[in-house]
This record gives C-alpha cells, sequence and structure tokens, in this order.
C-alpha cells in the first residue's frame, strides 16, 4: 500500500533542501526516505550527496578552503537546477555558515535542515569508520573533531535523530516544503 501524504504536493515546486549536520548524523538516511515521500506524490526531486559528488569529482582537499569551494559548488549547482523548477536535495556536512548563507542568497526557496545528531552519538554509530580513523590520526581536518563545524544560525527546521526516527523526521521536512 503506498504512503499518501497529508501535505498537499500536486504541484511540484522549486526548492533547494539542504541538510547539514556532522558524518553519521543521519542525512542520508533522511534524505532517502525524504525521496521516498517525493516519489511517491509524483516528484522525481534531484538528490545532491556530498560523498557520492567527491567520488565523481575527485582530489578535492579536506582543507577549509578546499572544503568551503566544494560546497558552495554544489550550492551553486543546486540553485541552477532550482531556477529550472526542480526540487533539490542535497545532504552535505557543510560545515560554514559563511557558505551555507552564500548558497541561501543564491537560491529562491532554500530550506536549511539541521541534522543536529550530537558528537558522541555521530561517533558511536561511525557508518564509514571516518570517526575511528580520525581518532587514530588517519584522516586529518575531520568535521567537529578537529576541523570546526558551524551550527546553523537559523535553520528553517531541526532535526534531533535522538528524538525523532527517520520517517519522522522526513516528514518533518516533506510538510515544511508543503508549505513553504
Amino acid at each position: 500500500m503506498q504512503e499518501t501524504s497529508s501535505a498537499n504536493h500536486s504541484k511540484n515546486k522549486s526548492a533547494v533542501i539542504w541538510l547539514t549536520g556532522l558524518s553519521g548524523a543521519g542525512k542520508t538516511t533522511i534524505s532517502n526516505d525524504l525521496i521516498r515521500r517525493f516519489k511517491n506524490d509524483g516528484i522525481n526531486p534531484i538528490y545532491l550527496d556530498g560523498d557520492e559528488i567527491r567520488n565523481i569529482i575527485p582530489n578535492i582537499g579536506f582543507d577549509e578552503e578546499s572544503r568551503k569551494k566544494h560546497n558552495l559548488m554544489i550550492g551553486l549547482l543546486s540553485a541552477m537546477f532550482e531556477k529550472q523548477g526542480n526540487t533539490v536535495i542535497v545532504s552535505l556536512i557543510s560545515p560554514y555558515n559563511d557558505i551555507r548563507e552564500q548558497i541561501r542568497k543564491a537560491c529562491k526557496n532554500f530550506i536549511e535542515v539541521y541534522v543536529s545528531t550530537d558528537f558522541e552519538t555521530c561517533k558511536s554509530r561511525d557508518p564509514k569508520g571516518l570517526y575511528r580513523k580520525a581518532i587514530s590520526g588517519e584522516i586529518k581536518n575531520f568535521t567537529g573533531l578537529t576541523a570546526p563545524y558551524d551550527v546553523p544560525l537559523s535553520p528553517e527546521i531541526i532535526i534531533d535523530t535522538l528524538k525523532s526516527d527517520i520517517k519522522s523526521s522526513s516528514k518533518i521536512i516533506y510538510e515544511f516544503y508543503g508549505k513553504s
């Protein structure tokens, strides 16, 4: 049985839904469920994931300047897709407030979602083994440990994955999109 939404999304409105948070916070998992919701409603969003883009465009560094360029590139690409009438879902650590604000200004309908899972929980999840490698010194400039993460100043949505499961989290975002 196909799930029906309480929000009426009969027309696809363009938007950039930007999920930010630490590695292991749940951004990708929430995004995948959000995509399912959109598709159930006949909307096929564009999905941009930071790790997948790094696999397509290799040799992007992890120093502050490289991260800022990488994030801004994804943001401007998202804004371009949005201007063409698409809904874009972005799952990206995006640790810098100044870059997220530049991206917000480039978009018409920017929905910032802060997946606020705390560092210890993200470290215990460690789905890719990155925290273990960062703590042992194999990974330098690891966000939240040896590189900064700027908590969003005024996100449209804050999701705490310790209080909200995946389906509830994606529903909150989906319903906000319907009202935006």
